[in-house]
């Protein structure tokens, strides 16, 4: 089952200028204080302002505060029409046990934009599903370790200015996240758009069986084609991967892939976009 609730009017958050405020948040991770400093910098670097709201360094267990408390922080930015932006301090874990929390109608009055991958494909799914688009970028953790060009590409999007545009409406984003998502009304809907998807340090098996549910689900039938960005750090069934005797999948994650979307299906390999030196920023659910 996926959302059959087709958006027919998709719109863009308005485009920054140079000054214009921008939230940093923690929907999932918890983020050090040494964190938060370094990301203020990069924003206050390209030319924008830092807006960290207070208990921004929260921690409950892996999370930056319990569920209400990092849903506040964001919905803090959706309600504040100063503030265009939301950049996520990092990904793990715990979009998805806030997007019931948020503040819908702030969101719609005044669209902010939503920057970040991973675990922030829940938001990034939540926001399209509502018709407004959002940028698939890295989050702040990962910008020392993404290629420069990539980071400039993010704040030369967010004014209005994107490098590249590409011919059609992308959603989508971590697949681990999208099967979380599946059979509910979060789910992004694909209807007329291309399916992007990427991952990270996941079994083959796993993405086997991610595959199959997307197939069963009827989303290939849905979407246009699928847009395939980085696999890094995949695992076997193997002693190598810690496993008690060799038992490899057989399929490498492309041929996994190519073995479950239709015959003859428009499918995009080595996309620069995911867990890799590249994370080239996408808008996400684009009018």
């Amino acid at each position: 089952m996926t959302n059959n609730t087709s958006i027919t009017n998709r719109v863009s958050p308005k485009p920054l200028k140079k000054g214009d405020k921008i939230a940093l948040v923690a929907p999932a991770r918890f983020a050090s204080k040494k964190l938060i400093n370094e990301a203020s910098e990069l924003i206050e670097k390209a030319g924008f302002t830092p807006i960290v709201f207070d208990g921004l360094d929260s921690r409950s267990n892996q999370f930056g505060g319990d569920d209400e408390h990092r849903a506040s922080l964001l919905n803090q930015a959706f309600c504040d029409t100063s503030i265009r932006a939301a950049l996520a301090l990092r990904g793990g874990y715990g979009s998805s046990r806030l997007l019931s929390l948020l503040d819908v109608e702030a969101y719609l009055k005044d669209p902010t934009w939503i920057v970040g991958f991973s675990d922030i494909t829940a938001l990034h799914a939540w926001s399209n599903n509502l018709g407004i688009a959002s940028l698939h970028a890295p989050v702040a953790s990962t910008m020392k370790s993404t290629n420069e060009e990539d980071v400039q590409w993010i704040w030369d999007t967010l004014s209005g200015n994107p490098p590249r545009v590409f011919d059609g409406t992308i959603v989508g984003g971590n697949l681990s996240v999208l099967y979380s998502l599946l059979g509910t009304s979060y789910f992004p809907d694909c209807t007329d758009s291309y399916l992007f998807i990427e991952d990270l340090d996941e079994f083959l098996y796993h993405i086997d069986r991610m595959m199959v549910s997307l197939k069963l689900a009827g989303v290939f039938e849905q979407a246009r084609g699928l847009i395939v960005g980085s696999f890094t750090d995949l695992k076997d069934n193997t002693k190598e991967y810690g496993q008690s005797i060799d038992n490899p999948f057989g399929l490498n994650y492309k041929e996994i892939i190519n073995n479950h979307v239709p015959e003859g299906y428009l499918v995009r390999f080595d996309m620069p976009m995911g867990h890799g030196e590249r994370n080239y920023p996408i808008i996400l659910g684009a009018p």
